[in-house]
């Protein structure tokens, strides 16, 4: 039989395994989103020059800086998050999980800040993707042919 608490987790109830699973998913995440931003970053490397071209040079310095803070972020609630796990393991040792008010009270924190750092990087990550879609518009552009050009070609 699980062991229930009950928590105000909109109307839910979060036994142990969910609690679990809850910080295993957090964790997930943030590895996940550090590898995206290790492309993010390369992405904006590589297109360097044509942003330039365009005039981004402050977009680019800002979204440089966000990806780094972001990258902090992440890096300290990761840690944050595994010696949460780690308290986990002692208080189920204990079997005082659900009875521990402030183990639920820094879990519920946690699922907040994630809420928050998740929001945060697709919203950088959508401004990323727009400045760079863009700026390849723009890059584009210049190189195709005019209409007119388009229309001698199928006159002759």
């Amino acid at each position: 039989m699980k062991t229930k608490k009950s928590k105000d987790w909109v109307g839910r109830v979060k036994d142990i395994d969910e609690l679990h699973h809850d910080s295993q998913n957090w964790l997930s995440e943030i590895e996940f989103i550090k590898d995206e931003m290790k492309f993010l970053t390369n992405l904006l490397s590589s297109h360097y020059i044509d942003l330039m071209d365009t005039g981004r040079q402050t977009n680019i310095k800002e979204f440089v800086k966000e990806i780094s803070v972001e990258k902090k972020t992440g890096k300290a609630l990761y840690t944050l998050i595994h010696d949460h796990e780690k308290v986990m393991s002692d208080l189920i040792n204990a079997k005082s999980v659900t009875t521990n008010k402030n183990y639920l009270d820094t879990h519920r924190k946690f699922e907040q800040e994630m809420i928050v750092f998740l929001r945060r990087y697709k919203k950088l990550k959508k401004g990323v993707f727009k400045m760079l879609e863009l700026t390849m518009k723009k890059k584009h552009q210049k190189n195709l042919p005019k209409v007119e050009d388009l229309l001698k070609i199928d006159k002759e």
